[in-house]
C-alpha cells in the first residue's frame, strides 16, 4: 500500500513578507498507509522560544485510513518496538516542495517483527527542519531575504505534528518499504512518544475532538499488542 500527502495552495509568513506557497506534490512510499483524500490550506506559527524563535509551516492533509486503536495499528504493522532516535537528517526531493526527515532509531525492546534489540532502523517522515532560503526557492515567488534570514530555521509540521527528534524515546508501529527503510503506520498514527511510564501519540491540529492520543501506560500498550497477536 502507499502513504501520501497532497498539499494545495496556502500562505506562509517568511520574515515580514506574506508569500503564497503551492504544495502540489505527492510523496509516497510502499508502506502501510494509503493516499490522502484531500488537502487544506497551510498556516504558520511561532514556537515559544524567546532566545531563538523558529517559524513553523503546517501543511494540512488527510490520510485515507484512520487507525483508532492499538489492534488496528497492530494488524498492519511489520514491526512494533520501543526505540531511541539516535540521529536525524533532512533530505530533499526533486519537484517536491516539502522536505523529509530520515531518522535512525535504535531498537530497545521488540514487541513484534523480525528485528532484535540493538538493531538500527531507518524511518522516513514527511516534514522537518529546513531554512527560509529553501522555502523561498520552493515557493514560486521572489521575496527579499537578508543573508542572515536565509539561514534561519523553518520547521515543516504535517497537520501540526513534528517529525522525530534526536534523543526521543518512542514506540513505533512501522511498515517496511521496498528500499528497506520504514514508515510510520498511518503517516503519524503509529508514532507514540514515551514520557516516563506513559505513552501517547500526537493529535493532528484541528482533530482534537475526533482523534484519540491513546494515552496509556507502556505496559497496557504491550498487553494490547500481545492480546491481538494471540
Amino acid at each position: 500500500m502507499k502513504r501520501g500527502f497532497i498539499f494545495l495552495t496556502g500562505a506562509v509568513v517568511v520574515g515580514s513578507v506574506l508569500v503564497g506557497v503551492v504544495f502540489s506534490n505527492v510523496f509516497s512510499t510502499n508502506s502501510t498507509e494509503a493516499n490522502p483524500s484531500k488537502s487544506t490550506e497551510t498556516t504558520i506559527t511561532k514556537k515559544a522560544d524567546e532566545k531563538s524563535p523558529i517559524k513553523t509551516i503546517e501543511p494540512l492533509g488527510d490520510v485515507e485510513t484512520i487507525f483508532p486503536d492499538i489492534p488496528s495499528l497492530t494488524k498492519v504493522a511489520d514491526v512494533i518496538f520501543e526505540g531511541e532516535v539516535i540521529n536525524t537528517k533532512t533530505i530533499y526531493h526533486k519537484d517536491i516542495d516539502i522536505p523529509s526527515t530520515i531518522s535512525e532509531v535504535k531498537v530497545i525492546k521488540v514487541n513484534h517483527g523480525s528485528i532484535k534489540a540493538g538493531d538500527v532502523l531507518v524511518f522516513r517522515e514527511r516534514g522537518g527542519v529546513t531554512t527560509q532560503k529553501y522555502v523561498k526557492e520552493n515557493s514560486g515567488r521572489d521575496f527579499p531575504l537578508s543573508k542572515e534570514e536565509e539561514n534561519e530555521p523553518v520547521e515543516f509540521k504535517i497537520n501540526g505534528i513534528a517529525v522525530m527528534k534526536k534523543g526521543e524515546k518512542v514506540i513505533l508501529f512501522g511498515g517496511k518499504n521496498k528500499d528497506e527503510t520504514y514508515s510510520v503506520v498511518g503517516a503519524y498514527q503509529g508514532k507514540f512518544r514515551i514520557d516516563g511510564s506513559t505513552i501517547q501519540r500526537p493529535v493532528p491540529r484541528g482533530d482534537e475532538g475526533i482523534y484519540s492520543s491513546l494515552k496509556m501506560s507502556q505496559s497496557s500498550l504491550e498487553n494490547e499488542v500481545n492480546q491481538f497477536k494471540k
